[in-house]
């Protein structure tokens, strides 16, 4: 069947893909330590082995190693998702800008907020601006650089020396 539809507002952006190509981007190559698949553009913790592995965030007081940075080089799953499969090498985007999805809205200079503990419908790693209960986590080195809604995406910088 042809398509006889075409969208004539396409998406800005999407999770996961870099704000800019500045020369101060800083892009490390982790292996997912996690258990199940997970989306571009969450936070991310170092690992067991610090070196070689990463995974999303399930506590305070740790370094912020980075992003989970889009790639089209990443295999497609068999439910035809581009997410960061367990065992696999996937980008982390540790210094520069980059496209999140929020939880709540944001405005330039709001402080991001990594979220630590997931409900239902809720990813660990995800961003928003406040606490959420405890849930979340101020984010220290990051900030937003782009308005959002709630479910939107905004840029997000964050700074090598990051923590949450």
């Amino acid at each position: 069947m042809a398509q006889l539809t075409y969208p004539t507002d396409l998406a800005i952006a999407f999770p996961g893909m870099f704000a800019d190509l500045s020369p101060r981007n800083d892009v490390l190559s982790r292996i997912s330590e996690e258990v199940a698949s997970f989306d571009y553009g969450l936070a991310v913790v170092a690992g067991t082995d610090p070196d070689n592995q990463a995974l999303l965030p399930t506590s305070a007081g740790v370094a912020l190693l980075g992003l989970s940075a889009h790639s089209h080089a990443n295999t497609v799953g068999a439910d035809d998702m581009n997410l960061v499969d367990p065992t696999h090498v996937f980008n982390v985007l540790h210094v520069g800008r980059i496209y999140v999805r929020v939880e709540d809205a944001c405005v330039p200079g709001d402080t991001p907020h990594v979220r630590i503990t997931a409900g239902v419908g809720e990813n660990l790693g995800a961003w928003r601006t406040d606490v959420d209960g405890g849930d979340a986590v101020p984010a220290s080195g990051c900030r937003f650089i782009s308005s959002a809604g709630a479910g939107e995406i905004a840029i997000l910088e964050i700074d090598a020396d990051a923590a949450i």
